[in-house]
């Protein structure tokens, strides 16, 4: 004998209203992510709305800084990426700085059609010791810059890109 059907109860209800919003952020959420992986929608964009709603951020002020400034070469900056990477587009890089006071992380990619990859302001608790993957669009130097009392350094690692096992725009 088939029991029948039961009432949903409060919780079950509640349930599925938080499932719904869920669903219903997920699209937007989605349609944003393929927009900024496509390139229709730029970080730097993003950015720039963001200053010009008057939320100027410390690594905007940090930023134009740098652009002022000529930074020294540090050898305290540790970069660890491949000497040769046979795929570009995933480019598995890590980088430390053994400075005192760093609160400031810049990366940049020569050739690069936008060359800053990534900008990191870090509170003074954080070990600067960052992972992640970069695109490197040809054979190219992936320089860090790091910010240290008020100071700029910088260190730099050759990346050469191959396709398909030969090198391209090798100088």
């Amino acid at each position: 004998m088939i029991p029948p059907p039961s009432s949903t109860s409060a919780s079950e209800q509640a349930m599925n209203q938080a499932r719904r919003q869920l669903l219903r952020g997920a699209f937007p959420s989605a349609a944003l992510t393929v927009a900024l992986a496509a390139g229709i929608l730029r970080p730097a964009a993003a950015h720039a709305f963001g200053m010009a709603a008057g939320r100027d951020s410390g690594l905007a002020q940090t930023l134009r800084a740098l652009q002022g400034s000529n930074p020294a070469l540090s050898g305290a900056i540790l970069i660890n990426a491949p000497d040769i990477a046979e795929n570009g587009a995933s480019v598995f890089l890590r980088f430390a700085c053994v400075l005192p006071d760093v609160d400031t992380l810049v990366v940049f990619v020569d050739r690069n059609p936008q060359p800053l990859v990534a900008a990191f302001h870090l509170a003074p608790e954080v070990v600067p010791d960052i992972q992640m993957r970069i695109k490197v669009a040809e054979t190219a130097r992936v320089w860090v810059v790091a910010r240290s009392a008020g100071q700029f350094y910088k260190a730099f690692k050759a990346v050469q890109v191959t396709i398909g096992g030969c090198g391209a725009g090798v100088n």
